[in-house]
């Protein structure tokens, strides 16, 4: 996946900003070749969203289905696809958890921050395919 720097701090700065509570968001972009013939997802659009996990914010997120159709909405009115979403993992590490999986739909990539006392610890994308669940992804942060 692709990201350029700032949306890349702006992730970081959501998961500071929310801790002890996961941060959730989503990703606006396209699937493209890159240069190597690859497919992979471009992010460039980075929309925070607001957790809205009744209980356990602190170990889970949840987005609300009218914020999701909302920034589903704009980012096709740009021309762009929800290609994914990010969340942070508070004091554990930035691997997917059951419920990232049962999240994540095919296609999609999945960035995942950790904070590790009030600091960020690692970053991990994971890319959702149809029948053999998750893989790792690189994440390229572009200037």
């Amino acid at each position: 996946m692709q990201l350029l720097r700032r949306q890349f701090e702006i992730i970081q700065e959501h998961a500071l900003r929310e801790n002890p509570y996961e941060c959730c968001g989503l990703l606006a972009g396209r699937r493209q070749q890159n240069l190597h013939g690859e497919y992979e997802n471009v992010v460039y659009e980075v929309a925070p969203c607001s957790n809205v996990l009744y209980s356990g914010r602190e170990h889970g997120f949840e987005i609300s289905f009218s914020e999701y159709i909302d920034i589903e909405r704009e980012a096709l009115n740009l021309g762009y696809d929800i290609v994914g979403s990010y969340h942070s993992h508070i004091n554990s590490k930035a691997i997917p958890s059951i419920n990232d999986v049962d999240f994540a739909r095919p296609g999609h990539s999945m960035v995942i921050i950790s904070i590790q006392n009030m600091q960020p610890s690692g970053v991990t994308a994971w890319y959702r395919r149809e029948p053999e669940g998750f893989h790792q992804e690189a994440i390229r942060i572009i200037e």
